[in-house]
């Protein structure tokens, strides 16, 4: 599985079925991201922004899939995560817990004109 931090809830173990995720790409997964693709049988296939790459059996093609892009996924599970940023901060920092008491401590960017902020 490919490795690094993603952003989001970015620890990419939440599986979910290919068909399942093509189901849903519009709608419960289209904040996701998926990591990695696994094969569970002889003619694993998925088809992503058109380019249609097979895979064998127990093979793991690791590669960031965004949901709506995904056409076809036969006998393929993919690793993904939510990535909507909606949920809780959670962490320690130097000068403490980014998440308390309900509270989520956005950080300011300096620069840019302020519009990072």
């Amino acid at each position: 599985m490919a490795g690094g931090n993603y952003g989001g809830n970015s620890i990419p173990t939440t599986p979910i079925v290919g068909t399942v995720l093509i189901t849903g790409k519009d709608t419960t997964y289209k904040n996701y991201s998926c990591t990695s693709a696994l094969a569970t049988a002889g003619s694993a296939t998925i088809t992503y922004r058109s380019v249609v790459m097979p895979l064998a059996e127990g093979h793991t093609l690791d590669l960031v899939f965004n949901p709506p892009d995904v056409t076809v996924a036969t006998s393929i599970v993919f690793m993904c995560y939510d990535c909507s940023c909606n949920s809780p901060m959670t962490g320690t920092t130097v000068g403490g817990p980014m998440y308390s008491a309900g509270t989520i401590f956005r950080p300011t960017i300096i620069g840019g004109g302020g519009l990072n902020s």
